[in-house]
């Protein structure tokens, strides 16, 4: 009898275990599947501000990362309908009652590539658009903060963001072009730091500090501070030189584009030789065009 008790309460321990073991396995599936959840969803937050602050900050150059754009026309086509012969003209009569003075006319839409001015840096400044883009970013800034303290970034750091926010808007309205230049630099370096705690592609978050330099080296082109633009093109240098050499990244299908985009840093920084603003900007756009492909792969 004591031993048959003693069975009995064996297995329900072993039955209370089993279901234990599987709600606690369930919890950390969900918690888990909820951290790569919030990573996915801070890492599209952070490219969204990539993007608009890369727009916002070329602004005061003028310098547009788009070649091309895409322009819809309509044209009149026009035929001779008194060449077509006496057979066609007595198959449609309304064909005929359309035509006027022997010409038919259709309206045919048609699409065609427009080339752009790649940089105009003629000392105009749109400030009216980049207050105006900086007040969308306000909105938006204050949904990610939530999102950021979800996956564990200080609330120094947070802080740092909004304070630098309010420095670049302040120079903005002031129009101060190179201190304007220099908060968006400050403003920008802040991504990288956000990604430091998302479970992201280890490439994409070089890419992002990156990224950062150059933006910095661009800011420093405003006061033509050639030695510092120098300087922080060479750590972006630094960053993908190590991914060129990191043998885990050999076989990766974004090797070609990381290769190409260590080039063209390279350009970059021999292009300060000249120290001509103009060929800067043309070397550094192509840098950002490069540097914006391996982040989108």
């Amino acid at each position: 009898m004591k031993n048959k008790f003693i069975g009995i309460v064996s297995k329900i321990i072993i039955i209370i275990a089993i279901i234990v073991s599987v709600i606690f396995l369930f919890f950390v599936y969900s918690n888990a599947q909820q951290k790569a959840s919030s990573d996915e969803k801070i890492d599209e937050e952070i490219k969204y501000l990539d993007t608009k602050l890369l727009t916002v900050i070329n602004y005061l150059s003028n310098i547009d990362l788009q070649n091309y754009k895409v322009i819809l026309s309509k044209v009149e086509s026009q035929s001779d309908s008194s060449s077509s012969s006496s057979k066609e003209e007595e198959q449609s009569s309304q064909q005929q009652d359309s035509s006027e003075n022997g010409t038919d006319k259709e309206e045919t839409t048609i699409t065609k590539m427009e080339e752009e001015t790649i940089v105009t840096d003629d000392g105009e400044v749109d400030w009216k658009t980049i207050e105006g883009e900086l007040e969308v970013l306000y909105a938006t800034w204050s949904s990610v903060i939530l999102d950021l303290y979800d996956i564990g970034v200080s609330s120094e750091n947070i802080l740092s963001f909004s304070n630098t926010l309010d420095d670049t808007l302040v120079n903005v309205k002031k129009q101060d072009k190179a201190l304007s230049a220099m908060y968006f630099a400050k403003l920008y370096a802040h991504l990288p730091i956000f990604l430091e705690k998302a479970k992201i592609d280890e490439i994409d978050k070089k890419t992002l500090e990156a990224k950062s330099y150059i933006i910095n080296s661009y800011a420093f082109a405003e006061t033509e501070n050639w030695d510092r633009m120098g300087q922080e093109i060479a750590k972006a240098e630094g960053v993908f030189e190590s991914l060129v050499n990191d043998a885990k990244y050999v076989n990766d299908d974004r090797k070609y584009n990381i290769n190409k985009t260590y080039i063209v840093i390279e350009e970059l920084k021999n292009s300060l030789d000249v120290k001509e603003k103009g060929i800067f900007y043309v070397k550094y756009k192509n840098v950002l065009e490069e540097l914006n492909i391996v982040r989108s792969l």
